[in-house]
């Protein structure tokens, strides 16, 4: 079938955070008890305060990715993170989406009709979209055409208390696969700058030490083992 439209492929950058995040973190709580609490490294007092769930201060370290290649599908989902979160998107209003880009769930390519019927959608989709733009309709109105698969961007700001939270349930085999994919890149981005901190971003299950699903995906055995590593980083 020849496509009007291309896919394209999930990219996260990195590109921009809180300096020494770890000594900010532990600076900002040292001043609440006024001591200096030198016994301790920047390390062990971020971990302390993560066992004990003091996380307000881990607010004031955030960071910054630039996210290519999502749908406006996922980019529904990410939006919905309120607390310490940032995004400036991709705007289909100003943008011109003739050249429009998908992203095409792994279910329906590994399904031969199904694919047939999404690929005949887009090509219609697309079609209309150009046709609308070609007879005057401006872009803000011609976009309502436009299908939820549409590829977007996005730049995602958020701290790092957020990050932990956001990561507990998007990295969670339950949560919708495009996201959880997110969430793992976000991961890596945040390993590759600090291994230590990126140790922290992991499903809900591993954070509360049980899963609170009706039907879990892994053994209670297995959790409480992940939850007790979790408890000696």
């Amino acid at each position: 079938m020849n496509k009007n439209f291309k896919n394209t492929d999930l990219t996260v950058e990195l590109i921009s955070n809180t300096i020494n995040p770890l000594k900010v973190i532990a600076d900002s709580a040292r001043i609440t008890r006024d001591i200096n609490a030198s016994h301790l490294t920047n390390e062990q007092y971020f971990h302390m305060l993560y066992k004990m769930g003091h996380l307000s201060v881990m607010e004031h370290i955030a960071f910054s990715f630039r996210i290519s290649g999502i749908s406006r599908a996922c980019s529904h989902q990410l939006v919905r993170f309120r607390i310490g979160t940032s995004f400036t998107q991709r705007s289909q209003r100003y943008t011109n989406e003739s050249s429009l880009s998908v992203i095409t769930p792994k279910s329906i390519q590994k399904n031969k009709k199904a694919l047939r019927v999404f690929e005949e959608s887009i090509n219609q989709l697309h079609k209309a979209y150009s046709e609308l733009l070609s007879e005057g309709i401006p872009k803000e109105d011609a976009r309502f055409i436009l299908p939820n698969a549409t590829s977007t961007s996005i730049i995602m700001t958020m701290n790092f208390r957020e990050l932990i939270h956001a990561s507990g349930l998007r990295l969670c085999s339950k949560a919708q696969w495009e996201i959880q994919e997110l969430f793992f890149s976000i991961k890596k981005e945040i390993s590759s700058f600090s291994p230590f901190l990126g140790r922290y971003l992991q499903s809900k299950c591993v954070h509360n030490g049980l899963c609170s699903e009706i039907k879990p995906c892994k053994t209670t055995e297995q959790i409480k083992r992940e939850w007790e590593d979790m408890q000696i980083l």
